[in-house]
């Protein structure tokens, strides 16, 4: 027979487990709302079109960061229409004044990071067409700038705005199509993988000379588990997001040059050296480490070794280029080299 004590216990037990089930529950169900916001917000965790205060469009940007015009640059402004038919913006700088005729200058096909507006990356552009004599096209993502903003930047339309630019520029009648490289920092790496993808698997688009990057990661997930350990447990059912470069750079056969930071405080160094060990195919595979170099200051604090291993790259790139189309072969090198950033005065 149950006494009084008991009933009261087995009740109180009872609605000790009902608290606990409905808590639970109540747990769960925040968590599920937590992660199915991050699964709709992702986009917005990554791409960036504007930073705080600072302006979303270059013309309204601080002198020096508006236009190649403030630094006397000849330049055409642009409108590229991408496949889907949005428009993106870019710049074309011009190493010296075009005289209607078909130059052979090299030209660089700059893709910026996550954040901010094209005019932001002026100086770093100004710096590479002046020390390495090169025509550059600044391509400004969907979604950012003076770029079509009625739709919102994202991973399948990046890559397209990518194609399209690269389309552009070798149509171009004043740029050689063939001598084009790609350049991308942080976020813009994973275009420019994505971009050297698509041309070298496209009959109609001409091979690369060669491609660029610097201080970017080997994928989304990747840095989901570097940055973020507790929403990584869960990243198979919430990620979209993928810019998976390293599942594209075993099978790049153009030249490829690493930029890598050591002291890169987004990107893990790591994921830089684990890129440039699996780039196997490339006909000229190089790293250049910055020692001590942050993660969108490398170019500023790698003296005068960051240039010279930007040149000598290119210098390569052409020559491993005229002698394929001299002989018929192919060559495949591997070369790692370090600069030190303490005896150089960081640019503004």
């Amino acid at each position: 027979m149950l006494t009084e004590t008991d009933t009261y216990s087995s009740y109180f037990l009872s609605m000790l487990s009902i608290t606990i089930w409905r808590s639970a529950q109540l747990i769960l169900g925040i968590a599920l709302a937590g992660l199915t916001g991050l699964y709709f917000k992702q986009d917005s965790l990554l791409y960036f079109p504007s930073i705080g205060n600072m302006p979303k469009n270059p013309t309204d940007n601080p002198r020096g960061y508006r236009s190649p015009a403030d630094y006397q640059i000849p330049f055409e402004d642009i409108q590229i229409t991408c496949e889907d038919g949005v428009k993106i913006h870019a710049w074309l700088m011009f190493k010296e004044k075009p005289i209607g005729t078909l130059s052979s200058t090299s030209t660089i096909l700059f893709f910026h990071g996550n954040a901010g507006n094209i005019g932001f990356r002026l100086p770093n552009a100004v710096q590479i067409l002046q020390r390495l004599e090169v025509n550059i096209l600044m391509v400004e993502y969907r979604g950012y700038g003076r770029s079509d903003s009625s739709v919102s930047p994202n991973e399948s339309g990046l890559k397209l705005d990518g194609e399209a630019a690269l389309r552009f520029i070798q149509s171009h009648p004043k740029i050689d199509a063939g001598n084009v490289f790609l350049f991308g920092r942080s976020l813009g790496g994973a275009v420019t993988f994505s971009t050297a993808q698509y041309a070298q698997n496209n009959d109609h688009i001409q091979p690369l000379k060669g491609v660029i990057v610097e201080n970017t990661f080997t994928s989304i997930p990747d840095m989901v588990d570097a940055l973020m350990p507790l929403v990584a447990k869960f990243q198979s059912l919430i990620l979209a997001i993928k810019w998976n470069s390293l599942a594209i750079v075993p099978m790049l056969e153009c030249p490829v040059l690493y930029l890598a930071g050591s002291n890169d405080e987004i990107v893990p160094h790591l994921q830089m050296l684990t890129l440039y060990r699996a780039t196997i195919k490339s006909s000229l595979n190089r790293l250049h480490v910055i020692h001590r170099g942050s993660h969108n200051e490398s170019w500023s604090q790698g003296g005068q070794m960051y240039w010279d291993a930007f040149a000598s790259f290119m210098a390569g790139a052409l020559s491993i280029s005229s002698n394929t189309q001299s002989t018929g072969g192919g060559l495949s090198s591997h070369a790692t080299t370090t600069t030190s950033s303490t005896t150089f005065k960081k640019e503004l």
